[in-house]
């Protein structure tokens, strides 16, 4: 009788901590590797530079599978002042703070940690983080922008510590757009008018 009981509560364990959910913290301010062509460990560049001066907007998507569809874990806003305040999945949260706290880090300034429903402790994730600046609440092409290559993290229990954070992250380069061809030739265009009209002056 002993034994039975055992076995059937070693089994409930063992259910339990296959189906426990994984967590992550979005949390860069131990990577150390400056470098902005870091393949890990990395921190946030603006036009090749480290950025220590500049909150920026950055949203932390993942996927179970590399080649997969990406979600967002969370969204940080310049234009939002909310706080993530729950464990779950695509909530929007402030900027403020996000890269200033820890110079030249990105760190979530809410310090939450979100969960996953369906990827367990112990397994791997896989995650990029996008950046932008400016006021839009979308990634933004228009502005300085940058992704890092995808990267994987191993999920960490609730309760664990230190809880699994952003440490594999590739450096984050946001850089300037580029202007559309046709862009350039409307401007080209526009100079020549001007000019044309100040030799008629």
């Amino acid at each position: 009788m002993k034994k039975l009981i055992l076995s059937v509560t070693a089994l409930a364990a063992c259910s339990v901590g296959a189906y426990a959910q994984g967590t992550i913290t979005f949390n860069g301010k131990l990577n150390a590797n400056t470098s902005p062509s870091a393949t890990s460990g990395g921190e946030v560049f603006i036009g090749g530079v480290l950025d220590t001066t500049t909150d920026i907007n950055a949203e932390l998507l993942y996927s179970s599978t590399q080649n997969g569809t990406f979600s967002p874990v969370v969204t940080l806003l310049l234009s939002s002042s909310a706080s993530a305040s729950t464990p779950a999945l695509g909530q929007i949260s402030g900027a403020s703070g996000d890269v200033t706290d820890f110079p030249g880090h990105l760190f979530d300034p809410s310090g939450n940690t979100y969960q996953f429903n369906a990827i367990g402790v112990g397994a791997t994730a896989y995650f990029e983080v996008e950046g932008w600046l400016g006021t839009s609440s979308t990634y933004d092409t228009t502005v300085a922008h940058g992704t890092t290559a995808v990267f994987s993290e191993t999920l960490t229990s609730p309760t664990a510590q230190p809880q699994a954070s952003i440490d594999q992250m590739p450096a984050l380069n946001l850089t300037t757009a580029v202007p559309e061809p046709s862009t350039l030739a409307m401007a080209g265009v526009g100079l020549a008018s001007m000019l044309i009209f100040r030799r008629r002056k």
